[in-house]
């Protein structure tokens, strides 16, 4: 959105990973490290302030566990800036395939869903919002230097039949069968009328921080221990999250950033939070970069935008919590955002100016997909580098997680989605260090035991591991239809690609990722979880880096 319109709103006053070697998390003397299971283990110990730790002395510290159950917390973080009408659109055109996807029994999914916007100045950021469109039409209005402009019709109207949707909380949810609609709606109908969220929000779009905001605030009671995660963000411009002190900075005084000749735009966010390389014209690669108030790379607490890092590590803390009081741990991030139309299937991003010198001036960059279509006050996609490299982050194995904002039909990307957040159902990253059962011969045995659980009466039964074959792996005989797989290799070390863990599980520190594979065709009865138990080498907090 162009900055026009902003700066006459502006006060001039007032915008986890378990990486191996992050500092641990404060437990009690005597915590633990070692075979897990309270035998006379000599294995690893760690330390801390409080002295020497065995998991001998705590062995329940030394435990991971957690449950692989179909249910998911979803948060879609919507631009709702100045250029986002017909996006907003056809993403409400597109909830019903990914409600159904969602629903079937491939995912089967006890699901949540909040939604947020992009605005964190004009109203409480991370705010979820779960009204109508029709009851707030005013909000897709908006008036700039380049015209007024008028998205009732498109961003809303044309999807939403409902005047209002009485809820008790601000989100959507559906489990066991019932939903928390009022009688006579269902999910599809409810979803294009809650996700249009208007096109009069801030112009330096911050999708990462609205991100934190909401999945930060406790009293909000969205998230569940026992959900998976999944963060969906829609928006067409460049990720510009900062403190409001940064952001008054860059509006008057950060004339360093400025890529207009004498105001800030959007493409001083583009400045402010992206380095790219080669050029002129068409550029080898665009990337992140921690810039000060001089416009030179600085030191990540000193970066006028705030780093990549901050989200990531928020996640990451947040999995952690969520895995340490025995909840699910795993994430999943998707992003309709610019990238070219084919991106899914070529990995090929688009760094060039556009031909309009003007469209430069505003935005930083040209667009990365509908070259040709730009105007002033409509970039159809700016190059997502921050999101991009965010995603890429958590990225889930064998999942394509990044998708052109600009198709006009985002059924395939939100199908694509929905069954990620099935394949994410199937998959445990384990926070801490597993311990290997067997230190005296090559390769990791983890220590983990798996057991299949039914809501139906039926007796739980151990997970057996798969066969590893020639080919790869296959269930151990005819009539094992569930099996589990031990993927060990963060760094693609070993020849073979069946032990390569998800970047995801890298993130998140852990030594050990562990993947339920179902036979296909038989089906899962609804309710059936898998709950996970493995043995550490050290309290749940510890990476092996610290053992």
């Amino acid at each position: 959105m162009a900055l026009s319109s902003m700066l006459r709103r502006a006060s001039p006053f007032a915008l986890v990973a378990l990486a191996c070697g992050r500092t641990p998390m404060d437990f009690p003397p005597h915590a633990g490290g070692g075979g897990g299971d309270g035998s006379s283990s000599t294995g690893p110990t760690v330390s801390d302030s409080s002295g020497q730790v065995t998991c001998i002395d705590a062995p329940e510290l030394c435990v991971a566990e957690l449950s692989l159950r179909r249910a998911v917390d979803i948060l879609f973080v919507i631009d709702n800036s100045g250029s986002m009408g017909s996006e907003q659109g056809a993403l409400a055109d597109s909830f019903g395939t990914f409600v159904q996807v969602l629903e079937s029994q491939q995912v089967g999914a006890n699901y949540r869903i909040g939604i947020t916007t992009t605005d964190n100045f004009y109203t409480p950021g991370g705010t979820l919002r779960a009204t109508s469109c029709r009851s707030r039409l005013d909000e897709f209005e908006s008036s700039s230097m380049f015209g007024d402009k008028d998205e009732r019709q498109r961003g809303c109207l044309d999807n939403c039949a409902l005047d209002s949707i009485p809820l008790a909380e601000p989100w959507v949810e559906k489990g066991n069968g019932q939903t928390n609609l009022p009688t006579g709606v269902d999910m599809t109908q409810a979803l294009q009328c809650i996700g249009p969220q208007g096109i009069s929000g801030d112009g330096f779009e911050a999708p990462l921080e609205s991100m934190r905001l909401a999945l930060l605030d406790d009293d909000s009671g969205f998230l569940r221990n026992d959900a998976i995660l999944a963060v969906i963000f829609v928006t067409d411009e460049i990720d510009c999250s900062m403190s409001l002190t940064n952001r008054d900075w860059l509006l008057y005084e950060g004339d360093v950033f400025w890529s207009s000749p004498d105001r800030p735009s959007s493409g001083s966010c583009w400045l402010a939070g992206v380095s790219c390389i080669g050029g002129p014209g068409v550029f080898e690669d665009c990337f992140s970069e921690n810039k000060g108030q001089d416009g030179l790379p600085t030191a990540p607490d000193a970066s006028v935008v705030y780093p990549v890092q901050r989200y990531v590590d928020t996640l990451t803390e947040l999995a952690a919590r969520k895995q340490a009081q025995g909840g699910q741990s795993e994430v999943l991030i998707a992003v309709l955002a610019g990238v070219p139309l084919d991106y899914p299937e070529t990995g090929v991003h688009l760094y060039a100016d556009s031909p309009d010198e003007e469209f430069n001036q505003e935005y930083g960059i040209g667009p990365s997909c509908n070259r040709g279509t730009e105007t002033l006050d409509d970039p159809p996609g700016i190059p997502s580098v921050r999101l991009r490299e965010f995603a890429e982050a958590f990225a889930s194995a064998g999942s394509r997680n990044i998708f052109s904002v600009c198709n006009d039909d985002y059924g395939v990307a939100l199908e694509g989605i929905a069954d990620a957040i099935g394949d994410v159902n199937t998959r445990a990253c384990v926070a801490g260090c597993v311990s290997d059962a067997r230190y005296d011969i090559p390769g990791m045995q983890a220590e983990c035991a798996l057991t299949e659980t039914f809501a139906d009466g039926t007796p739980d039964r151990a997970v057996v591991p798969c066969a590893i074959v020639d080919w790869g792996w296959d269930f151990p005989a005819p009539d094992v239809h569930a099996c589990y797989r031990v993927l060990t290799d963060p760094a693609f070390e070993t020849p073979e690609a069946t032990d390569d863990m998800s970047p995801q599980c890298v993130t998140l520190g852990s030594n050990v990722e562990l993947v339920v594979e179902r036979r296909e065709g038989v089906p899962v009865p609804a309710g059936t979880a898998v709950s996970v138990r493995c043995n550490l080498d050290a309290p749940i907090g510890y990476s092996c880096a610290d053992v």
